[in-house]
């Protein structure tokens, strides 16, 4: 059997053709094939004599179908991800060694082309004299952080390039020998590059790290290889832990503008990252977050939106405020307003017709009092209007009491939500050219408002269970963050009606939202307001929160000072200090029996793991026994004419 050097010797002639094939393997396909993967096989058509791209099996035909219009040929794989294997099994299954003088591994973990492909493989692939991979990295596999949702990426291979002939050689027969102990266990394109080095071939980089500043430029020094010319920039640079990311200053916001500028469609990334990453995390990744000036300079006049605004009201006194906020929509606009009494109804629609408030058109729906409240008036007492094809846009804001609340809070509630959807004239033309600029701009609305309320770092509420389920039956296979989800907490946005068809397109009922009905869902509202975003993800459209500068800087601030007292009791950077708390567990009331759990969890991580079942076990029944004492006590008060205490 030949060696792969002699087969790097033997590889073409200086001068003539090469005949690359390209081996283009795809991670996922589940819910279709993303157009970033299209727009990549585009950009390397031109350069590859064949070029075979592998996907996952139970991939759409439609999807196989269009794949086949730009490669050579589609091979379903038998894996349901991506296994480095498929590259040698593609390999053989198309007889790809017999007719390439060299064959580029590569697949979906990169974006791409920037600039074209020419000038590297011009530079790279002269005599086809030795094996070759796109970046270098010297400083191993970055951290994962899998308690935290992110654990360490399956992705197939980046970009390295073989001769021909290599396949038949002795190296490349022993790589991919699973009952060979001195070769990587784990088949990593970097534990490829480095067997070949040990047996002695040559393998160039067209980016060695030596030439940055960092071991890993392709993830820490991305920016500073798009100036040197690299034709593209991996995937995990957006996928990666976000406090890991900004442990490093990885700013992906600066990240996009940069491949914005030079040509590529920033829409496809988005696009992809959407459906892959948890919604709250490529928010902080991306730095989607805008605070508009509120001058209107860069809304364009020519392209207005049809827009549908549907309130809800409850409340009376709320009703003058969100007619006068409209009035700062640019377009005519049709109003939606729905509420429960009959009299109210009535009222309402006095209030209209006498404030000139300017709709085109209105109409005031009387719908059954439920839990559901606003949620349940949207999804079902106006769905007709979500699936109907004559709005490009939908603004959703209610007018509703939260009695529980103080005045204070319900004051800057209603500011918060309403100022920074509806501030003004300017502010909201700014808002509107956001979707103007972005096609795959799904929703906008404010951040999670912190001031007043102790969400952060609860904000599921005890329904993260509840919507995977609904996102499983519904058909939404976006990660959730494990957290808080990015989510309109306030349930008021806007958004495109296309970007709802996950949960609009079922036909949702008031008795879905009743609170105990275990044939269908446990606090539904709750639920749908926590997956908007990433039921919007689904489809591949992102989310943008907005802040006016007022609100920016009161937030921040205030953001800014509890973080600085959060850490004040932990060393390290924000990640390590994450993941120290993390490891300890939650907290509770800080009880001799939380302290004792979370000394366990960190300095007997073994024990941990077999006490915290049976500790998790008994407390869930001690709480069963008290839900049921306590119904028990409230059942005999009740038959006693009296009551007992947490019954009143």
């Amino acid at each position: 059997m030949a060696s792969v050097t002699d087969a790097l010797i033997s590889s073409g002639q200086k001068g003539a053709p090469v005949r690359r094939v390209v081996v283009y393997a795809l991670s996922r396909a589940a819910g279709g094939v993303d157009e970033y993967v299209h727009q990549a096989l585009s950009g390397l058509r031109p350069h590859a004599s064949r070029l075979v791209a592998i996907v996952p099996k139970d991939t759409a035909e439609a999807d196989r179908a269009r794949l086949a219009h730009t490669a050579d040929r589609v091979l379903e794989s038998t894996f349901d991800g991506f296994d480095p294997a498929v590259y040698p099994w593609a390999i053989d299954a198309d007889g790809i060694a017999d007719r390439a003088d060299e064959i580029v591994l590569t697949g979906d973990s990169w974006f791409g082309p920037i600039g074209g492909f020419d000038s590297v493989l011009e530079r790279m692939s002269k005599g086809v004299e030795t094996a070759w991979a796109m970046i270098e990295n010297a400083q191993g596999e970055p951290e994962a952080f899998p308690d935290e949702g992110f654990p360490a990426p399956n992705d197939a291979w980046l970009w390295t390039v073989v001769p021909g002939s290599a396949v038949r050689s002795v190296e490349w027969v022993d790589f991919w020998n699973p009952g060979r102990r001195d070769v990587p266990r784990e088949r990593t394109e970097r534990g490829f590059v480095a067997h070949l080095r040990s047996r002695g071939v040559t393998v160039d980089y067209a980016f060695p790290a030596a030439d940055f500043p960092s071991g890993d430029p392709g993830l820490f020094t991305p920016l500073l290889l798009l100036d040197a010319g690299c034709p593209l920039i991996r995937r995990d640079v957006f996928t990666r832990y976000p406090p890991f990311l900004e442990r490093f200053a990885i700013v992906g916001r600066e990240i996009i503008a940069s491949l914005r500028e030079r040509g590529f469609p920033v829409d496809v990334l988005l696009a992809n990252l959407s459906r892959t990453v948890p919604a709250k995390a490529l928010n902080t990744v991306g730095g989607m977050l805008e605070v508009l000036p509120g001058l209107g300079t860069a809304y364009d006049p020519e392209r207005p939106f049809r827009i549908a605004a549907v309130v809800h009201v409850s409340d009376l006194e709320g009703v003058d405020e969100i007619l006068e906020r409209l009035r700062h929509l640019p377009s005519p606009y049709d109003l939606f307003l729905t509420t429960t009494d009959g009299k109210r109804a009535t009222l309402l629609q006095r209030i209209v017709e006498q404030s000139g408030a300017g709709p085109a058109s209105f109409d005031v729906r009387v719908t059954p009092a439920n839990r559901g409240r606003d949620m349940s008036d949207f999804f079902v007492g106006c769905r007709d209007v979500l699936l109907d094809d004559s709005y490009d846009l939908v603004v959703k804001v209610h007018s509703r009491r939260a009695r529980q609340k103080t005045v204070n809070l319900r004051r800057y509630f209603r500011r918060y939500q309403l100022e920074n959807l509806l501030d003004s004239r300017g502010h909201v033309e700014d808002l509107l050219a956001l979707f103007q600029a972005e096609p795959g701009l799904g929703f906008v609305f404010p951040p999670m408002m912190h001031i007043g309320y102790s969400a952060m770092g609860s904000a599921w509420g005890g329904y993260r269970d509840d919507a995977r389920e609904l996102c499983a039956k519904l058909g939404i296979h976006v990660p959730l963050d494990v957290i808080s989800p990015l989510a309109p907490f306030g349930a008021m946005w806007i958004g495109r009606p296309e970007a709802l068809r996950m949960l609009t397109r079922h036909r949702w009922r008031y008795g879905d939202y009743r609170s105990r009905n275990p044939q269908r869902y446990r606090a539904l509202a709750r639920v749908q307001e926590r997956l908007i975003a990433t039921a919007g993800a689904e489809l591949g459209y992102h989310t943008r929160t907005v802040l006016t500068p007022e609100h920016a800087a009161i937030s921040h601030t205030a953001l800014e000072s509890k973080a600085d007292e959060l850490f004040a009791m932990t060393r390290g950077w924000p990640v390590e200090q994450i993941r120290l708390m993390h490891r300890a567990g939650f907290t509770g009331h800080g009880g001799v029996v939380a302290l004792s759990r979370m000394y366990v969890r960190l300095n007997h991580p073994r024990a941990a793991a077999v006490l915290m079942p049976l500790y998790e076990l008994a407390f869930r029944s001690f709480v069963a026994i008290r839900v049921v004492r306590s119904g028990a006590r409230g059942l005999v008060a009740m038959l006693r004419g009296r009551p007992t205490e947490g019954t009143v």
